[in-house]
């Protein structure tokens, strides 16, 4: 009898055991998938915050380099009142400014001419009821570095809107050091608009 009480209280040990983990595994398992659940949505939304971060930092970067763009556009050079229509003072500064460039880089002006109608002018020819348009022809003696300075700052440094053309460079024959330089360089200005 003692053997039968043992194995009876083996059997229900085990019974019960089974009933436990049976038990244990019905609240487990959900909580288990629960689990899995859960974790595959973080990780999920974990890649999908980092791809926004990318995202956000790309179109963060783009933005910086549109905005370096834009600071680096050159402007039109406002007119100032100037009651003629043909007036070299219709351009301010900026006639001052390039003159004085060539002069302290070197240049010796030989001579300057201007034609505040260039009939080769796409804006003049288009636009002159909103800008007015100049071209200057110089005539210029330098050396080689001094030319390429000369056009380094206008092209990098000089703040307004402006174009160089026709370009003839020769060897001077009293001393091939120098050249002599013929430029088209276009100054642009934009009206004032006229109060009604």
């Amino acid at each position: 009898m003692n053997k039968k009480n043992s194995q009876l209280v083996s059997i229900i040990i085990i019974g019960s055991v089974l009933i436990f983990v049976i038990i244990l595994y019905l609240f487990a398992a959900p909580a288990i998938t629960n689990y899995q659940n859960v974790k595959t949505k973080i990780l999920n939304e974990t890649n999908e915050v980092v791809k926004l971060e990318e995202q956000y930092n790309e179109e963060k970067e783009k933005q910086k380099q549109e905005d370096i763009q834009i600071q680096s556009l050159k402007q039109i050079y406002l007119t100032e009142n100037v009651n003629t229509d043909e007036n070299l003072g219709k351009f301010g500064t900026m006639f001052d400014d390039i003159i004085k460039r060539a002069q302290y880089n070197g240049l010796l002006i030989r001579s300057i001419e201007y034609d505040m109608k260039p009939a080769n002018s796409t804006i003049y020819n288009n636009f002159s009821d909103t800008y007015n348009v100049c071209e200057l022809k110089f005539f210029f003696v330098a050396t080689y570095s001094q030319l390429k300075t000369f056009l380094n700052e206008l092209t990098n440094s000089f703040p307004y809107l402006i174009s160089i053309s026709n370009l003839d460079v020769t060897a001077f024959s009293g001393n091939e050091d120098y050249l002599l330089i013929k430029m088209s360089i276009t100054l642009y200005s934009k009206k004032q608009v006229k109060e009604e």
